[in-house]
């Protein structure tokens, strides 16, 4: 038995202390395996404070509770401000090393709140979350419609890892799943669906959902279901979950059943900062468009990039309306092994094989050798489904690295590099092309600067919280007139080697004399508050 003088410590506090001996003496593989990085007792606190009170018999859910440090936040947090008689609580959590912590925390919590009158019925499933609750996708039966329990608040820090479309857990929440999921948003779309009507729903989670083809069924769910009302955002990638070693751009989101027509966006440097964070207050159909398909949430941090935003709300054309496409490069290294070659000189039957390393900023370098990568490939009849014609595109990254100042690193690929009918775009690139046609010489350049630019990187980065740079989000940003774009090109094309200073010189000369940024400046700045 617990003794609660002995210990001296709020119910977070002892999660926390145990949560830290736990982390420092498991393997980082064993969590990265589980996607089990806990909560630190700041950010558990911040999160607690987001919820607000009720009445005095509340339930409560924690899908992934870990040691159950965001529960025993939110209940201290929430007998602070309302007289709460009786708590019932639902924790899930199965990895057997962390249960018996779970079972101290939870034991250590019934005796606080016994001091205080308070009663805590609870249960601890050992099961797995969305197999166990993935029946809310189809809870009608033979005899009417099956009952589902639903919550006042639920919290929770859920496990990060990506899962294919052919686990169990993607097929029981198959109404989330595209092409492959992660499990966090499984977890965000079953907890949706069991909140109560007047209930809250409270997420640590990467930002990655926030656009890209693969959470688009997740979106879609999501936002049906609940309406956003806060966000928080971390301006440090490294610091959040610094005991456990992980790299993550993650947010606090704060949602209701009700409908939200403003959302609150808060920003701090790490947890450290969280008492004292920027707050700043969106509609929210400035930062979604919750009648369109794909949905898209913006997240901007501070005043640059909420009026970047308001810029690219100006613009009425896409790539597409130019007769302008963009696509995934199709050579799939492992599955062409025959037909990659290190040695060799490139002709009628070898052709160049373009990869991820060849891209530079608004430079394309090649030859360029890394590791053991073939640089050619064989031109053949059997090869040709792979490579592409010999002619002017665009090439982007597909992932940035984490030494990448930009998230969007592009260059022009002229035809008369080679000397040659056919090249290879390797799978991790993004290639931009006219079909039936080809592109000019001040389209390439313009494009380039374009997406080279501090204006175009600032505004990707409000929806997309990753690495990655799906041709499917570059398809949606909106471009300004192609004449434009062409007269920007005309200008870059006289650098040797143009720097960033001088394409966003150019590209904010152009388009400010377009008077497109022309009274778009944020109606309120970015505001520091204290947070109690």
């Amino acid at each position: 038995m617990i003794e609660l003088k002995e210990n001296n410590k709020t119910p977070s506090e002892f999660a926390d202390f145990l949560g830290l001996e736990y982390a420092c003496s498991t393997s980082d593989k064993h969590k990265k395996e589980n996607g089990q990085f806990f909560t630190p007792k700041q950010i558990a606190d911040f999160m607690g404070n987001l919820a607000t009170s009720k009445s005095k018999n509340i339930s409560i859910l924690d899908p992934g509770c870990g040691t159950g440090i965001l529960t025993c936040s939110l209940i201290e947090k929430l007998i602070q401000k309302s007289n709460i008689k009786e708590i019932e609580l639902s924790l899930f959590e199965t990895d057997e090393n962390i249960l018996s912590i779970t079972q101290k925390v939870i034991d250590f919590l019934v005796l606080w709140l016994a001091e205080r009158n308070i009663q805590l019925k609870y249960q601890i499933n050992q099961t797995d979350f969305v197999i166990e609750k993935s029946k809310v996708f189809n809870v009608s039966t033979l005899f009417g419609f099956e009952k589902v329990n639903q919550y006042d608040y639920i919290i929770c820090n859920p496990p990060y890892f990506k899962i294919s479309k052919t686990d169990k857990r993607a097929i029981a929440a198959k109404e989330l799943v595209y092409g492959q999921p992660n499990i966090y948003s499984l977890f965000m779309g079953v907890a949706a669906k069991l909140l109560k009507q007047n209930g809250e729903l409270i997420f640590i989670t990467p930002r990655s959902f926030a656009a890209g083809n693969y959470f688009k069924a997740f979106r879609q769910s999501f936002f049906n279901d609940v309406s956003v009302s806060n966000i928080h955002i971390f301006e440090s990638r490294n610091k959040m979950f610094k005991n456990d070693n992980v790299l993550q751009e993650n947010i606090i989101l704060r949602a209701t059943k009700q409908t939200n027509t403003e959302i609150k966006i808060t920003v701090s440097e790490c947890d450290k900062g969280l008492n004292s964070p920027t707050e700043k207050v969106f509609k929210t159909n400035s930062l979604i468009d919750l009648k369109s398909n794909d949905k898209v949430l913006f997240i901007p941090s501070n005043d640059k990039e909420t009026s970047t935003i308001e810029i690219f709300k100006k613009w009425q054309n896409t790539l597409n309306d130019f007769n302008i496409q963009i696509s995934t490069g199709p050579v799939v290294a492992f599955r062409c092994t025959e037909f990659l070659k290190s040695e060799g000189t490139i002709n009628g039957l070898l052709s160049p094989l373009i990869w991820l390393h060849n891209i530079k900023e608004m430079e394309f370098i090649y030859p360029l050798q890394k590791g053991k990568k073939p640089s050619l490939i064989v031109n053949s009849e059997e090869s040709r489904k792979v490579l592409l014609k010999n002619k002017n595109y665009i090439l982007l990254r597909r992932f940035s690295s984490k030494d990448d100042k930009s998230r969007l690193v592009c260059c022009p690929f002229f035809s008369s590099n080679f000397e040659t009918e056919m090249v290879g775009f390797e799978n991790h690139l993004n290639y931009i092309h006219r079909p039936n046609g080809d592109l000019s010489e001040n389209e390439i350049w313009g494009i380039s600067a374009l997406y080279s630019s501090s204006l175009f990187d600032s505004y990707f980065r409000t929806f997309n919280g990753n690495t990655q740079v799906g041709a499917t989000e570059l398809k949606q940003i909106k471009m300004p007139p192609l004449d434009d774009i062409i007269l920007i090109g005309s200008k870059i094309k006289e650098f040797n080697n143009p720097e960033k200073q001088d394409i966003d010189t150019i590209v904010n000369k152009v388009l400010l004399e377009k008077s497109y940024v022309k009274n778009t400046r944020s109606t309120g700045n970015f505001a520091r508050v204290g947070v109690a």
